[in-house]
């Protein structure tokens, strides 16, 4: 079984959204993870014991990185078309 660690409650709870369809949620003690378990880690679920994926957690991170960048750079150029527009308007 797989699942991402969707976050942490304050009740030594982890909610975990398992991958076999999205808003399928399981909620497990914090005990049950990896003392290094973070939210956003990729786990897998074999033989009793959860595991984190290190190497998917890193690409799955750092795609949404990249995704994150993209918008930014997408919204800095509407602000800039923006004051451009502004400048124009008054002249």
């Amino acid at each position: 079984m797989k699942a991402i660690i969707d976050r942490f409650e304050d009740n030594n709870l982890a909610v975990l959204e398992l991958n076999d369809q999205p808003g399928n949620m399981l909620t497990v003690s914090r005990h049950e993870l990896p003392s290094n378990a973070c939210q956003g880690d990729i786990l897998y679920y074999q033989d009793g014991t959860w595991t984190i994926a290190e190497e998917e957690t890193t690409q799955r991170q750092n795609d949404i990185d990249e995704l994150f960048n993209s918008l930014l750079v997408h919204d800095d150029n509407e602000e800039d078309s923006y004051q451009d527009d502004a400048y124009s308007k008054d002249e």
